[in-house]
């Protein structure tokens, strides 16, 4: 009986260490912001302007991207508590909370891939609905 009770007591201290550990959402302060405005001036195709491309000219985007910020960091969330994009398990993802280059680039890469994979594999907004890349463009070169 004590060893039924020892091995029992034993397991649930093994389990209680070895549980996932519980998750928290980001810090909505560190997620970058989009940098661009949904819908803006419509085609009958459904395109709408994005950033301004290398010619001068927006680059087209579907009028919907990017989302809704409060969806998006819903997604956010949930893809860092998993620790990879749900619609897309193959790809990792993190949100380390500092402030190094290597933290802020991690973050801009995380919303990029939450982005790009919102509604199933690649099925989401394009990089060009936001200013994500030039946002990682001026980390990466320390501004």
């Amino acid at each position: 009986m004590k060893f039924a009770a020892a091995t029992i007591a034993t397991s649930l201290i093994v389990m209680s260490v070895m549980s996932t550990p519980i998750r928290r959402d980001v810090n909505p302060a560190l997620i970058p912001e989009f940098g661009v405005e949904a819908g803006v001036n419509p085609t009958p195709t459904g395109d709408c302007d994005g950033i301004t491309g290398p010619n001068g000219s927006p680059i087209l985007i579907p009028c919907t991207c990017p989302p809704d910020r409060d969806t998006f960091i819903q997604s956010l969330n949930t893809n860092v508590n998993a620790g990879f994009v749900v619609n897309n398990p193959s790809v990792p993802v993190s949100f380390p909370e500092d402030n190094s280059q290597a933290s802020q680039l991690a973050r801009i890469q995380t919303a990029l891939v939450t982005l790009q994979n919102l509604n199933g594999p690649g099925i989401g907004c394009p990089a060009a609905s936001t200013t994500f890349l030039a946002q990682q463009a001026a980390i990466q070169q320390g501004a």
